[in-house]
């Protein structure tokens, strides 16, 4: 399976409770604080909300025009299709209004595209789903409807429940200029940082105790290349897998980690403690962390064939037994699980490491949102948007009992509902992890949430059959055992200054990008000295690093 259709499971997974593929700055998640399922009074834990405001059915039928992009693999029978399917008539009955689709388009440029020719002419439907730009870009033609009395009086408890597990609103604000709201910001949760995942079996044959420091981690990985870990005879094992992206939110095979272990947040902006901004990438501390990644090159730590491997080269190490250290993200574990279809005595763990002087592992939250939902200035009844919403999240989360037979074991996927918003609790990942325990422990499943129980059983056959249905195994892996170490206590969130993009990034961001990725790569593997990095912050401060700079604190000073 490669990196794209890792991608597109992880939308499907919203399904089932989960959000986790929207596109973000280089980050991680925040405040994995493990928690139970929500108050009795929410939404979620009880039937399908009858509030007068939120889900009240119009008399008369209300019309709302969409444009959004497709869906590609959707799992629908023959002759449904996105604009005519049970979903989207489920949410057409329940409140008595007729979306119709202005335009989809399945490629994500393509429909930008289409977007962005809307906007351009002032031809835009009552709602759609845009990125950052388009959203600014269309907030400063007074092209959209001012959302903050219509979300105060139509959303319903469940949506609000999403955003304000964000702390200090950091989620719905992305939404709202000069405090007003006009866009309705998707949510990314917590966990999309990297674990270390290790073969537990490689390590109790080698006599070697689970690592925790960069120390330890050198050790183990230096045991794993010499030492024989499969006992097979051979000398075919790999170090730590690398990626040509050397840094990046929810990357596979990434080094976040060891900068993170330096107090070096590569991609990030911060603010230090005379209020001036600064680009993590070319703070003193990822100097050091390079000089880390250097020797680690040249001792054969890291995989020495990383920069002409291309994802599909590491899966296959990993499913072959050859790879027995790496970093991912939880989600990696579905990855993981080739190489125990292949070798059933494989043994993956995922660690929260490795960790700094003070036993914590830095971590940086992701990009608080990705895209928005916009309603059109002129739309006759922008209350219906947020109606739609909140109905289609009780169809999602299947709260309502009338959805729990559509599509029943077809495996349709939630976009398929009409708007593709994704929302969820922050903690969304570890939140789940005490109501397994208790399953495992119980063995009892009667009141839980429908959203859950697909992963609790999965996570039952696992217990009872460890790895004999490798997809239960799978879920398993990354659902409750991953998940839990998403909400571990070592982990230590650095809170960056800012998101998003300025005019100069827009401009100039992609040979900014382009510049350090390469100089970083030429110092790790040793075809530049370590001192390049001086040259490199140089040049990048000259080539609009230091306009980037500059207006990024002219929005944290006038926020």
């Amino acid at each position: 399976m490669n990196r794209n259709k890792w991608l597109i499971l992880l939308c499907t997974t919203a399904l089932l409770g989960m959000t986790a593929c929207s596109n973000g700055n280089k980050g991680s998640s925040t405040n994995a604080t493990q928690g139970t399922e929500p108050p009795p009074q929410s939404a979620e834990s009880g039937e399908a909300t009858t509030s007068d405001g939120p889900f009240e059915k119009y008399e008369d039928t209300v019309t709302i025009t969409l444009a959004r992009q497709g869906v590609s693999g959707n799992n629908l029978p023959a002759g449904d299709k996105l604009e005519d399917n049970l979903y989207l008539k489920y949410v057409e009955d329940r409140l008595n209004v007729d979306i119709k689709y202005e335009f989809s388009v399945e490629d994500q440029e393509a429909y930008n595209q289409r977007v962005t020719l809307a906007i351009a002419s002032d031809n835009i439907p009552d709602v759609m789903i845009v990125d950052e730009q388009q959203f600014h870009r269309m907030a400063k033609a007074d092209m959209l409807a001012d959302l903050t009395d219509v979300y105060e009086a139509y959303a319903s408890p469940l949506i609000r429940e999403y955003y304000d597990s964000y702390t200090g609103d950091r989620v719905l604000n992305t939404g709202r200029i000069d405090d007003r709201l006009y866009a309705l910001p998707n949510t990314n949760i917590d966990g999309s940082y990297q674990l270390l995942w290790i073969r537990e079996d490689w390590l109790n044959n080698l006599s070697l105790e689970l690592p925790k420091t960069v120390d330890d981690v050198k050790n183990v990985i230096q045991a794993f290349v010499e030492r024989d870990p499969d006992g097979n005879g051979a000398n075919d094992t790999v170090g730590l897998l690398g990626d040509t992206t050397v840094v990046g939110d929810g990357g596979f095979f990434t080094f976040d980690p060891i900068f993170n272990a330096y107090h070096s947040y590569p991609g990030s902006w911060f603010q230090d403690g005379d209020g001036n901004i600064f680009y993590g990438s070319t703070a003193p501390e990822t100097k050091e962390a390079l000089g880390v990644l250097r020797d680690m090159y040249a001792a054969g730590l890291i995989d020495k064939e990383f920069l002409t491997r291309k994802w599909e080269d590491n899966a296959g190490l990993v499913s072959s037994g050859r790879a027995g250290i790496l970093f991912a993200p939880w989600f990696g574990g579905w990855a993981m699980s080739d190489a125990v279809k292949a070798n059933p005595d494989a043994d993956w763990v995922p660690l929260a490491v490795p960790l700094d002087g003070a036993g914590k592992r830095n971590i940086v939250p992701s990009a608080p949102s990705g895209t928005f939902l916009v309603v059109n200035k002129k739309a006759s009844n922008p209350e219906a948007v947020i109606k739609i919403l909140n109905v289609q999240y009780e169809g999602i989360r299947m709260i309502d009992p009338a959805v729990k037979e559509l599509y029943s074991g077809l495996g349709v996927g939630w976009l398929n509902y009409p708007l593709n918003l994704q929302l969820d609790y922050q903690d969304s990942l570890a939140r789940d992890v005490p109501i397994y325990d208790k399953v495992l422990q119980d063995k009892d499943t009667s009141g839980l949430p429908e959203r859950i129980l697909p992963r609790v059983e999965a996570i039952l056959k696992n217990q009872e059959n460890p790895k004999q249905d490798m997809a239960a195994y799978a879920d398993s892996l990354a659902f409750y055992t991953a998940a839990a170490v998403t909400g571990a206590d070592e982990l230590n969130r650095i809170e960056p200054v800012f998101y998003g993009n300025t005019e100069t990034m827009l401009r100039r961001g992609s040979n900014l990008e382009k510049l350090e990725n390469e100089t970083f790569l030429k110092i790790i593997t040793g075809t530049a000295p370590l001192d390049e990095f001086d040259s490199f912050v140089s040049t990048w401060k000259s080539i609009g690093g230091d306009a980037v700079t500059k207006e990024i604190a002219e929005i944290v000073n006038n926020q």
